[in-house]
């Protein structure tokens, strides 16, 4: 006997996380967050990109930090004692970089998100790196283009 897939069967909704930086969220899908953790003692890396912070040491596994902010041409944030790493997973399949960290500015926001509540608005400061730029119930947020932020990267560690 074979099931088919009917509308009932496909959800309506993803369950997203509204991740802060400096200045702005990230709004990025919560299957691709391996998990949000504090933030710890960065090691040293020979990159000559000063948005690769260093790298941490996850579940045994080396992961390089980004400052998503100064990957985009902003300035860096400020010290804070909230910060914390979102650890993400990586897209591409790449042996070497199986995930990469964004430093984040405290604790994300589990919302769960249909199609109809996402608007795309122009925004004026929107980085290289960022996808698109949203509107939301819970404000505004950007959608970064993690393929590209997993690809640069991959020039860089």
């Amino acid at each position: 006997m074979s099931q088919s897939l009917t509308s009932t069967d496909v959800p309506d909704q993803i369950d997203c996380l509204l991740i802060p930086l400096k200045d702005r969220n990230l709004l990025l899908p919560n299957v691709s967050v391996a998990e949000i953790i504090p933030f710890t003692h960065l090691l040293t890396t020979a990159s000559a990109a000063d948005w690769v912070l260093g790298r941490i040491d996850w579940r045994g596994t080396p992961v390089p930090v980004v400052c998503y902010e100064m990957l985009n041409n902003q300035t860096a944030p400020a010290p804070n004692p909230n910060a914390r790493f979102a650890v993400i997973n990586g897209i591409g399949g790449h042996a070497n970089m199986p995930f990469f960290a964004i430093l984040i500015q405290g604790i994300p926001r589990l919302v769960h998100i249909q199609e109809r509540d996402i608007q795309e608005v122009e925004a004026m400061n929107m980085g290289a790196y960022d996808q698109a730029a949203v509107t939301l119930d819970e404000g505004q947020a950007m959608i970064p283009d993690l393929d590209r932020v997993e690809e640069i990267l991959l020039n860089y560690v």
